[in-house]
């Protein structure tokens, strides 16, 4: 059995090429503690805003390359072997 997250996941490109990104609106309207939209697309990479609150559940990508950029607060990845 698969077991289910409360995450508010968007996988629609939200902002068009060369259109202005309001991050401060996205963050403001957001009522999610898990909440995840891609921004645009650079080339063949996303850009996503994440605005997480508590743990995540352990997941990896093995064929994706992940930037994290923090705001605000603190944020800690597990990996195998370490926490970064």
């Amino acid at each position: 059995m698969t077991k289910q997250f409360n995450y508010n996941q968007r996988m629609d490109i939200k902002y068009a090429h060369q259109e202005l990104i309001d991050v401060n609106k996205v963050v403001e309207e957001c009522t999610d503690k898990w909440f995840n939209q891609i921004l645009s697309k650079v080339n063949r990479s996303v850009v996503r805003i994440g605005i997480v609150e508590g743990e995540y559940h352990w997941h990896k990508h093995d064929n994706d390359d992940e930037f994290f950029f923090v705001l605000s607060g603190k944020l800690f990845i597990d990996l195998e072997d370490k926490t970064l």
